[in-house]
């Protein structure tokens, strides 16, 4: 059996101050958004214009990653997800005015017991 999945990477340059509780927010948000399950966090750790969160998904995980005024953050789920809605997202609550958008399509044969392949 092929497992899908869709692995979405943004980085761009802001010029917006974050807080710890806005971008757990934002992780929460871009969860619903593409109808994935919150299973632990969001975690947010940081300093006033350095910050590092992330959250794991029943599905995968999301991150967002914050130095000065570059911005990263990355959405991956083991099912595929359309990419439209949730780049318009990014780019919209973290005020990117640009973005590197890197899509990565996963579909790998899983591992059998003994290491091989299905």
């Amino acid at each position: 059996m092929i497992g899908p999945g869709t692995h979405l990477m943004v980085d761009g340059h802001t010029m917006m101050a974050f807080t710890a509780s806005y971008l757990e927010q934002f992780l929460r948000d871009a969860a619903a958004l593409v109808g994935m399950q919150i299973v632990m966090g969001p975690v947010v750790l940081g300093t006033r214009d350095t910050w590092d969160g992330w959250t794991v998904l029943s599905e995968s995980h999301a991150t967002v990653h914050v130095h000065g005024r570059e911005c990263r953050t990355d959405l991956f789920s083991c099912q595929s997800f359309d990419i439209e809605a949730p780049l318009e997202f990014i780019r919209h609550r973290l005020k990117l005015s640009d973005m590197n958008v890197e899509v990565r399509e996963r579909p790998m044969p899983w591992p059998t017991h003994n290491g091989g392949v299905r």
